[in-house]
């Protein structure tokens, strides 16, 4: 790796910046069962859910399904702060990573254009990050007290819909070890009377895991109130934006009417549809448990037990088998034997 990653990880910790991950429940179900924060395609091949975003074909076609993704700014910040924009769309829970993991990376890529994005072109937007592009992005010098030195410039944290920017990185394996995480925080949510913090931290537990987990700090109370009403209304049935922007709780109406002015209509649909699908309707519905965990966690300690104790030979027959039928495996394969 070149001397100015080492830069760069020396820049992110001296600004106490966390590299970003956000996800929904059943995504971080997986990661736990797997035993690390997974690259979707590394989940496409396990019986794993994971979440279907409308933008999950671009990333895909735009050739970063194997990629592991982070964004320098927690997004969901602005909504507990202020009571405006959208929490994350991309899920309530948020994995703070360690910046030394770049270290360990083959590549370390910056796009100013979410990889998700329509509008996103690889020859104009995907660049090799240097230190001082890196300091660049920043509102404020290093040397700043907290938490003004972790602000991003202005430009950047305003374009809520193309999430940028991205750190967009290749490691030699798809999973990142849960070592690697320094903290986890999780939104304000209530299902079945009892605190989305506390579901998630006992399955984090029961999966044999011990990093910190909190709910997120959020100075909003009003943030807080829409939260908790959101996530009732979910699980009572569809909600609308028009429907918030005529609602009696005048909170809640006055955030629908900051969304409409800024045309976050979609981002709102997105947000409302997959916090359902893919997080508290799991819960409600019991499809996710620490109790599943305990069994889905031990059978992937099998499965890792059981290719550990294979022999070389029998690895190299089963990988020629996957290769006569998977073209991408086949070129891997290639690449791994071109490395040696």
């Amino acid at each position: 790796m070149s001397s100015d990653i080492n830069k760069i990880v020396n820049i992110l910790n001296q600004r106490d910046i966390s590299l970003y991950i956000a996800c929904q429940l059943i995504e971080f179900y997986a990661y736990l069962s797997m035993g690390g924060i997974a690259t979707q395609d590394a989940l496409e091949n396990t019986d794993l859910k994971f979440p279907e975003y409308d933008s999950n074909p671009i990333k895909k076609n735009n050739g970063f399904w194997d990629t592991h993704v982070f964004n320098l700014m927690d997004y969901g910040a602005l909504f507990y702060k202020k009571a405006i924009s959208t929490p994350n769309i991309y899920g309530p829970v948020l994995i703070h990573v360690k910046p030394d993991i770049l270290l360990d990376a083959n590549s370390v890529k910056i796009s100013n254009v979410s990889i998700r994005s329509e509008h996103f072109d690889k020859d104009d937007h995907l660049k090799t990050i240097s230190s001082d592009e890196l300091e660049a992005l920043y509102k404020y010098p290093p040397n700043t007290s907290f938490p003004e030195k972790t602000l991003l410039k202005d430009s950047l944290t305003e374009n809520y819909n193309e999430m940028v920017p991205e750190i967009i990185c290749t490691f030699n394996s798809s999973l990142i070890p849960f070592s690697s995480i320094s903290l986890v925080t999780v939104d304000h949510y209530i299902i079945n009377n009892r605190q989305f913090q506390s579901y998630v931290d006992e399955m984090k537990l029961r999966a044999g895991f011990t990093f910190p987990l909190m709910r997120r700090y959020c100075p909003s109370s009003d943030a807080i109130h829409i939260s908790l009403e959101i996530g009732k209304k979910i699980l009572q049935g569809p909600i609308t934006l028009n429907e918030i922007l005529h609602s009696d709780d005048k909170r809640l109406k006055k955030w629908a009417v900051d969304l409409e002015s800024k045309n976050l209509s979609d981002s709102f649909d997105t947000y409302i549809s997959h916090l359902k699908t893919d997080t508290l309707l799991p819960i409600y519905e019991g499809e996710v448990s620490a109790d599943k965990i305990d069994k889905l966690s031990e059978l992937v300690r099998q499965k890792n037990q059981s290719l550990k104790n294979m022999n070389e030979k029998d690895a190299l027959l089963i990988l020629q088998e996957l290769a006569n039928n998977d073209p991408k495996i086949a070129h891997k394969i290639i690449n791994m034997q071109q490395s040696k």
